[in-house]
């Protein structure tokens, strides 16, 4: 008897929907794509408890007759591809045939659908992809599909999904993208009857990006298009300055499908070259139009990735578009107040012409030593202006530019001596640190949690004495252990984080009221996210209410913020954070704001006095966990003397 069996059309689009229908998100994706290829202009999407209860997609596009919409229930029935031919020249965003039947294997599923030409529409249903009876019925032209109890017959999958709020995130975005890849049709997307956002057709891009992320956004974006190899690239590139602390609004489209191209993210940061802030992201929206059969986007079920038939050939286009987008706005004089002035770069590392381009992109805004290119030597005294893209650097010498010393020491620099016990003594006794027990915050999840496991980066004496600070980042102190080089953002950062969370369980928080409210535009995400953690916000101190449309108003701020210099991009930072995070519950936690809060913490290059130097020693000391900071870098080094007696070969 033979072991091999054909496998029953049931379990076979059920292993199908294990790579098709990761989560209720790729549900939304795989019916939207359907309704945006059948010509539809508006398209409403409704979600019950985070699309497990139910997946509602309503469009206007073609519509089925009653075969049609049966035949779109077998497996791999498309009416996409024809011919063994059509698989080089895909142009519409389904293809493959998978998904309809692979949703109806795992839900209770039913399609109404009605054409032009049909005095009556036909319904589809049944449970678990079995059992499918057609009756009529009414309705208007176009399709609507019902998706309820998903994944009901597969209790494993169900158990897997995240929380609300986190699917919640991806269904958004999914949406979101799609929204920005089709400005000519409109969208609706519904939430536990909140409407998350509604917006109408329209033939603008810029108008459909400030409908979503709001005038601030796009306000910093310059648009721009170009025509390189045959590939079509237009969009908005953020202007110099305008950064985000993750990759997560690099947006890229190709061919109107929204993907993921390792090679398109190597070339916007070619692109931005020397521009580029180390540990940023620059927001990009990118359409890249290309021939078809240039590309494979038959890589995985889910079409999220693709493959180039050349990535060199894309990565130069892109970094070609970006950087003619930049020169053209600096050459015309529109380029925003974030743009450094006139390009100059002082560097602060020997270089030689091979090293030139990778040394500029890590090392921005520092003094030049010493420079040899071509056998002639650059005088220390003078900086250098680069001019150009970063394939063509032009170097010219550009004397009397104004530099700062790199170590900057106080008043009074305490003598370091170099025997180990004679360090830190005083009148009374030897001054050392312990590392304090690790005691977890009440409540902490995720990332804090796995912080606090970590053992302790900083294994020496407390630092005692402040020698002066390198490159307005690292401060340098002496201990016992010896030479200190502390993080003075990543202390920072330790310190409010703690502070944030004690003053959050307090029964009062003490606020600074804005004398002038801050009135600040964010996209849809965001708005939702105020909106359903309000109560969090305001136990921080927070005073946040909504202007109308993607505007909120700032009344006030928590005190430990009644420095920060810019409101409205700490407040952006700290909100991008948050819906980036993929830990987050039912809703914001207070260590989840916390954590996000800490971007309000001085930033490397900030000139500290010796005070606040001092008041952040003694700030760090009275921290449950000084030596890391919130999201688990180390707050300060320590360089042993013996290591540094052995690099001067005294041992």
């Amino acid at each position: 008897m033979s072991k091999i069996k054909v496998m029953s059309t049931a379990l076979s689009n059920r292993i199908a929907a294990g790579e098709v229908i990761e989560r209720p998100a790729s549900v939304v994706k795989e019916l939207v794509e359907n309704s945006i290829d059948a010509g539809s202009s508006f398209i409403s999407v409704e979600i019950e408890r985070a699309g497990s209860r139910l997946i509602a997609v309503t469009d206007n596009g073609c519509g089925m007759d009653a075969e049609d919409a049966m035949l779109a229930l077998e497996q791999h029935g498309t009416s996409k591809l024809l011919s063994e031919e059509d698989l080089d020249h895909i142009m519409t965003l389904g293809f493959r045939g998978e998904a309809l039947p692979s949703i109806a294997s795992v839900s209770r599923f039913s399609l109404i659908t009605r054409t032009a030409d049909s005095p009556e529409g036909i319904k589809v249903s049944g449970d678990g992809g079995e059992n499918m009876t057609t009756v009529p019925c009414g309705g208007t032209v176009g399709t609507r599909i019902e998706v309820r109890d998903l994944f009901f017959n597969l209790p494993a999958r169900r158990k897997f999904l995240k929380s609300a709020a986190t699917e919640e995130h991806h269904i958004e975005e999914i949406m979101i993208m799609l929204a920005i890849a089709h400005p000519e049709t409109g969208f609706r997307l519904q939430i536990d009857n909140r409407i998350a956002f509604h917006t109408p057709a329209s033939s603008s891009q810029e108008y459909r990006l400030r409908e979503l992320f709001g005038k601030s956004f796009t306000d910093k974006m310059l648009f721009f298009e170009h025509t390189e190899n045959g590939m079509n690239i237009s969009g908005c590139i953020a202007s110099p300055g305008f950064t985000r602390p993750s990759r997560r609004d690099q947006r890229v489209f190709i061919n109107s499908r929204p993907v993921e191209a390792q090679a398109v993210y190597r070339g916007i940061k070619e692109g931005y070259a020397t521009l580029a802030e180390p540990g940023r992201y620059n927001p990009v929206v990118l359409f890249i139009d290309m021939p078809p059969e240039d590309l494979d986007v038959n890589v995985h079920p889910a079409k999220r990735e693709v493959r180039f038939k050349s990535e060199y050939i894309v990565s130069r286009a892109v970094a070609s578009a970006i950087s003619a987008a930049l020169r053209r706005t600096r050459e015309t004089g529109a380029t925003p107040a974030q743009l450094p002035p006139s390009g100059k770069l002082p560097l602060a590392l020997v270089l030689d012409a091979a090293e030139i381009r990778y040394q500029v992109e890590k090392v921005e805004q520092r003094k030049l030593t010493g420079l040899f290119l071509d056998g002639e030597n650059v005088s220390p005294k003078d900086d250098l202006v680069l001019e150009g893209d970063a394939e063509m650097l032009q170097i010219q010498v550009a004397p009397e530019v104004e530099t700062v010393s790199e170590i900057t020491p106080p008043e009074k620099t305490p003598e370091v001596q170099v025997e180990p016990e004679k360090i830190c003594r005083n009148e009374n006794e030897e001054k050392t640190f312990d590392i304090p027990q690790v005691s977890a915050v009440p409540s902490m999840r995720g990332t804090a949690e796995r912080m606090w496991e970590q053992p302790a980066a900083f294994s020496g004496n407390w630092p005692e004495h402040i020698i002066g600070v390198f490159d307005n980042t690292y401060i340098l102190a002496s201990s016992a252990s010896g030479l200190v080089l502390i993080d003075q953002h990543a202390a920072h950062e330790r310190v409010m984080f703690e502070r944030l969370l004690d003053e959050a369980g307090r029964a009062e928080v003490i606020q600074q009221t804005l004398l002038i409210p801050e009135i600040i535009d964010l996209p849809r995400q965001e708005i939702s996210l105020l909106a359903s953690c309000k109560e969090v916000f305001e136990r921080f101190g927070f005073d946040i209410e909504p202007a109308g449309g993607n505007t909120v108003m700032i009344n006030a701020i928590p005190q430990n913020f009644g420095k920060c210099k810019d409101i409205s991009g700490f407040f952006s930072d700290m909100l991008h954070e948050l819906t980036a995070s993929s830990d987050l519950k039912s809703s914001v936690r207070p260590e989840n704001i916390a954590r996000a809060a800490c971007r309000a913490a001085v930033k490397a290059h900030d000139v500290l006095d010796i005070k606040a130097m001092e008041q952040l020693l003694e700030d760090m000391k009275k921290c449950r966990q000084g030596t890391l900071c919130p999201h688990g870098r180390p707050t300060m080094i320590t360089l042993s003397v013996k290591e540094i007696e052995k690099r001067f070969q005294r041992r």
